[in-house]
């Protein structure tokens, strides 16, 4: 495919690498390493976690993940088993934070694979192979889909190839620990590991097919990245600030992270897996009803 061919590519590849690489300079300085007294660590973080949520000014999201915290950490406690950071936790704990830099990343492929087609005007080329304009729209689609995932898959083999470098390759057979129902459950390393990413799979579909839904609108490349991005940052964050909202369960950048139905528990209590995937569904469906009849009726002459 012509955009591997593409320095630019190349480059955003190169980003993601920095990301991986920015991600493990943040952990090291960050001090969330463990030392041979990791008991006394842990009950100094219980400690500021109990003052965090204890905040009036406190969000919601920082309350639970304060609570949850605490939980995981009184667990080792109880449990005598030190934490260790090595390649594997590293990659798990790593899963929202990639999906987020890759669906960025992403949509700067995905908001001029349609519209830089129209504007160079290389698209009455393809129109002239006695193509049709539907297998071209979905055609491309795809593409932009399947670079997000090539992305997405560099980051993690980036994320486990580099943290097992730093902090070693051991631990793969530990357990993987969540808070559900407010109580400790545990994993398996690879169980979490190919979870965690495949359940935040959703904001990058969203993203990708709201950049590519404007770029097959619109003829301007600029305008397609420029706004899908806004939106995808914008809604991301307001997910993360709005946490446990209610009016948060109609917002679908709130159900994007189907994680917590599986090692955890939803941000709003009543909604289930499925009312989550419905919901994505008619708003990725919703996208290509506009998208599709704009790109397929678009006069090329």
């Amino acid at each position: 495919m012509k955009i591997y061919k593409r320095k630019r590519t190349w480059v955003m590849i190169a980003f993601v690498v920095l990301f991986v690489l920015l991600q493990i300079v943040n952990l090291k300085a960050s001090g969330n390493t463990f030392s041979k007294d990791w008991r006394a660590q842990l009950e100094q973080e219980n400690t500021h976690y109990k003052q965090e949520a204890a905040k009036t000014d406190a969000l919601k999201i920082e309350i639970k993940q304060a609570e949850k915290n605490i939980l995981l950490n009184q667990y080792y406690l109880d449990k005598g088993i030190a934490p260790t950071t090595n390649a594997w936790n590293f990659a798990v704990n790593q899963v929202s934070n990639l999906i987020v830099a890759v669906s960025l990343i992403s949509i700067i492929i995905a908001g001029e694979i349609v519209a830089a087609e129209f504007v160079s005007g290389t698209i009455k080329l393809l129109l002239t192979r006695s193509v049709s304009r539907t297998k071209i729209y979905f055609s491309k689609y795809m593409t932009a889909i399947l670079f997000g995932l090539f992305l997405l898959l560099v980051g993690i083999l980036l994320s486990i190839l580099l943290g097992g470098l730093l902090f070693g390759f051991g631990g793969l057979g530990d357990s993987y620990l969540y808070v559900k129902n407010n109580t400790v459950g545990e994993a398996s390393m690879i169980q979490a590991l190919l979870g965690g990413y495949l359940f935040n799979i959703p904001y990058m579909l969203l993203t990708i097919t709201l950049a590519f839904m404007i770029s097959a609108a619109f003829r301007s490349t600029t305008f397609s990245i420029v706004i899908s991005l806004l939106i995808s940052v914008a809604g991301f964050v307001i997910a993360i600030a709005m946490n446990g909202w209610s009016w948060t369960k109609y917002f679908v950048f709130s159900h994007t992270d189907f994680t917590p139905f599986v090692f955890g528990n939803p941000s709003i209590e009543g909604i289930t897996f499925g009312f989550s995937i419905i919901l994505v569904a008619i708003h990725l469906m919703v996208m290509h009803l506009i998208s599709y009849p704009l790109f397929v009726n678009r006069d090329v002459t």
